[in-house]
């Protein structure tokens, strides 16, 4: 069964093949960013996405938590 939001900002992305493999998600599932975070048992990073548009933080209607993972972390 599909976890991901159906309204409001989206969390549509992509993540590379070994990162949704260790998640032991299904090929075809669509899983939340804090799903796939839970079954990793650590938070994305920008290094784990596919460079593709969908994954583009400029994108426009991305959650604020899928935004945060997508940008690389700045140090202050």
């Amino acid at each position: 069964m599909p976890t991901a939001p159906v309204d409001g900002p989206d969390e549509w992305y992509t993540v590379l093949d070994p990162v949704w493999q260790c998640a032991g998600a299904a090929e075809d599932s669509v899983l939340c960013v804090g799903c796939l975070e839970s079954r990793l048992g650590r938070r994305l990073m920008h290094t784990d996405f596919i460079p593709a548009a969908l994954n583009d933080p400029d994108y426009g209607h991305h959650s604020q938590r899928l935004l945060s993972r997508l940008r690389p972390a700045t140090e202050d």
